[in-house]
């Protein structure tokens, strides 16, 4: 009997050891929960894709992700910009909007509407979508950062500062936002403020050649032309075949009057450009403002070669011999001034030949003016003498 009794001891035992099993309900079927683990898989998968531009791979796998995971605010991120990559904005539209009603405590999805619809061109829903992320969260530099490109995008620049001004206290090492703040100051034309914030970036990042290039913009607009050289020589070395160094180089050399060096960075920029008229513009430029009318005359005839007719180039050349014409009258004779006057008519032709250009034409009318004011005045000079 004892022997018997310890044996359903033992058996009692071990069925209360075994697993417990669930009585399903007849006509119901239990269906596996999906995994936390199983949303990040898709997720990882989806970002690998990403990363190698197989856009319809990766939407795939962010949308299996946000499946497994309603409130996945990273895979809404993904997959929204998935969408943005191949130009499906209203997809990428509803994805955070989809987030923000998922999600609605999440600041991401205001900030990523509001950056798709910059990139629309709908300011007004951009600056409305950054208020609600607002409401969130007041104090978020991404925030007022988006607000200043919107208004920088509407040419607001005043009110573009004050928001990324309000940025840069908020994150002062941030460096997107410092740099968009010292742009802005470079379009204000604040450019001491610029050169110090950007100067303290490129210390930061010394590699970086956007920031040593607006850096040199911002000491030339300050009209320290030293200062700027020495920054475009510093990026020159990085972009060998990038004809703009030449042009800015040689600005700053005309900045120091150092005319010959300048037109040597202006002739490099000829040889290294596609539209080799902008830097023969430059040059030609140049020489009016010295009053060397040779040198304008001489590349004014190189530049006709490769733009003929151009109408800035028809411009230059009337200023050319409206110089011509004043060289000529200063020698105070007869011959001269008839000289003289002989030049404003020319110089008449060339503006004439730029009336039908609408962005040269009110220059044309001017020199034109100018000219007849010229040939009136040396006519009296020559009729009754210098008064």
């Amino acid at each position: 009997m004892l022997r018997q009794f310890f044996l359903y001891l033992f058996l009692a035992f071990l069925i209360g050891c075994g697993p417990s099993q669930t009585i399903k309900k007849e006509g119901t079927e239990e269906k596996p929960e999906k995994t936390e683990s199983e949303s990040k898989k898709h997720y990882n998968i989806g970002y690998e894709y990403l990363k190698m531009k197989m856009y319809s791979d990766a939407i795939i796998n962010f949308e299996k992700a946000i499946e497994d995971s309603a409130t996945y605010v990273d895979a809404y991120l993904a997959l929204a910009k998935a969408y943005i990559e191949t130009q499906q904005y209203g997809l990428a539209e509803e994805t955070y909007k989809t987030m923000i009603e998922k999600v609605p405590s999440t600041l991401k999805g205001w900030t990523g509407l509001g950056s798709l619809y910059v990139k629309m061109a709908r300011y007004d829903d951009a600056i409305e979508a950054y208020n609600k992320g607002m409401q969130i969260d007041s104090l978020n530099a991404s925030v007022y950062h988006g607000l200043g490109h919107v208004y920088e995008k509407k040419k607001d620049h005043e009110k573009a500062r004050e928001y990324l001004e309000r940025a840069y206290n908020l994150e002062p090492e941030n460096r997107a936002i410092a740099f968009a703040l010292a742009k802005i100051y470079l379009k204000l034309e604040r450019c001491n403020e610029a050169s110090v914030l950007l100067a303290k970036i490129a210390k930061e990042f010394p590699k970086d050649i956007e920031v040593a290039l607006s850096l040199g913009d911002a000491y030339y607009d300050c009209k320290k032309y030293s200062e700027a050289l020495e920054q475009y020589k510093k990026v020159e070395p990085e972009l060998p075949e990038f004809a703009t160094i030449n042009i800015k180089k040689a600005k700053s050399l005309e900045g120091l009057r150092r005319y010959s060096e300048a037109a040597e960075e202006y002739l490099k920029a000829v040889d290294k450009s596609e539209n080799k008229r902008i830097p023969y513009i430059h040059l030609i430029n140049m020489y009016l403002k010295i009053k060397n009318y040779g040198k304008a005359q001489k590349y004014i005839t190189q530049a006709f070669a490769v733009a003929p007719n151009d109408p800035a180039l028809n411009c230059m050349k009337g200023d050319v011999y409206l110089g011509y014409g004043d060289g000529a009258r200063a020698r105070k004779n007869k011959k001269g001034y008839e000289t003289a006057i002989a030049h404003y008519k020319t110089a008449k032709g060339w503006y004439r030949k730029a009336l039908g250009d609408a962005q040269w034409r009110k220059y044309a009318e001017g020199g034109i003016k100018r000219a007849d004011i010229k040939i009136k005045n040396t006519q009296q000079e020559m009729w009754y003498g210098d008064d």
